[in-house]
């Protein structure tokens, strides 16, 4: 008899940031799902870059999935004000989540 193990496990969580430079928490995942409600732009990196040049910037209200990280912890987040601002974030082991 085989056991079946559902390895598609998914999270959702959220950060509050600053313009300071902000790790997400780690989840195993092949992708992560990020949506912007911080009232300002956020700039996503990714793979232990911090350089401006090698960020991806999310305006307001605007969400993207991020492919191909093994783990959410290789995801990280600067807003662009001292404001806080809140950023929504879903994990998923698995491809094909819908945008928000």
């Amino acid at each position: 008899m085989t056991t079946f193990v559902n390895r598609n496990q998914s999270y959702s969580f959220n950060l509050t940031l600053h313009n300071v430079l902000c790790g997400f928490p780690g989840f195993t995942a092949s992708e992560v799902l990020i949506k912007n409600n911080s009232g300002g732009n956020l700039t996503i990196f990714d793979n232990d870059r911090k350089n401006a040049e090698d960020g991806f910037v999310l305006l307001d209200s605007e969400s993207i999935v991020l492919r191909g990280v093994s783990n959410t912890n290789q995801v990280s987040a600067q807003g662009a004000s001292i404001t806080d601002g809140t950023v929504y974030a879903r994990s998923a082991y698995f491809s094909n989540l819908n945008q928000f």
